[in-house]
């Protein structure tokens, strides 16, 4: 199909897809999908008009796949293009379409991040409102790593603060929280926090992936006397359990 497209002759790469669709078996539906992706980037560029061919492609396409990945595959074709505005409208039906939708909701964050636009808070509520209350913590977790990658990590961190402050022994979510500040390096930062981690009251297998992962921190960016203090701390915590 690429081969053809190169030769301008989109007739017959239009063809080529759909023999390809008529010969997908109806249970591959990624590989259904991954034409679908093809033909909105062939009508995104060749088509007449191109919008009006895209969303004739989205009606098809939804008869046959799963309609959340074909929003979401028409959303990074249209991110990908840098079409703004087109993205954003689809966002906006998704999250109500999709409104029970941890992916959604995290894609309508990252957008706002990326574009450097308000309103996060007001977002981060909605979602909360329509989430399923087994997908908060996922979801304001997510929210937080994508604030400390491309948005503020302050606001990353009072998310991350939240949450453990209702779910003090989730060590993944410390372990989440950890990597984020490790991966912006204020050491002092990042020690303090290991600190907080260690000085839990957790189950001994809790402990011993927290010590495990600050003496694998100390051992990558401190010294000899930072390495020897986290494992005297560690023998200590291993003293007072067998005490």
């Amino acid at each position: 199909m690429a081969f053809m497209l190169d030769m301008a002759d989109v007739e017959k790469a239009r063809s080529i897809a759909e023999r390809a669709l008529k010969r997908i078996n109806i249970r591959e539906e990624n590989e259904k999908l991954n034409i679908y992706v093809a033909l909105f980037n062939l009508e995104n560029q060749y088509g007449n008009p191109p919008q009006e061919a895209v969303m004739k492609v989205f009606q098809q396409a939804l008869q046959c796949n799963d309609p959340k990945k074909v929003h979401l595959a028409l959303l990074g074709m249209y991110e990908r293009t840098e079409q703004h505005k087109l993205a954003d409208e689809l966002l906006h039906k998704m999250t109500k379409k999709f409104k029970s939708s941890c992916k959604v909701w995290l894609r309508r964050v990252q957008r706002l991040l990326k574009q450097n636009q308000d309103g996060i808070e007001p977002v981060v509520k909605r979602a909360l409102l329509s989430l399923p209350r087994h997908k908060n913590i996922k979801f304001i977790s997510q929210a937080a790593i994508l604030e400390f990658k491309c948005g503020v990590p302050s606001r990353g961190r009072s998310m991350f603060e939240g949450i453990l402050r209702e779910n003090p022994k989730r060590t993944d979510l410390w372990s989440v929280y950890l990597d984020q500040e490790i991966r912006l390096g204020d050491s002092d930062v990042i020690r303090a926090l290991f600190e907080r981690a260690i000085s839990l009251s957790l189950p001994p297998k809790k402990m011993k992936f927290l010590f495990k992962k600050y003496l694998e921190y100390e051992k990558a960016h401190g010294n000899e006397e930072q390495i020897e203090s986290v494992k005297h701390k560690a023998m200590e915590y291993v003293e007072s359990t067998l005490a």
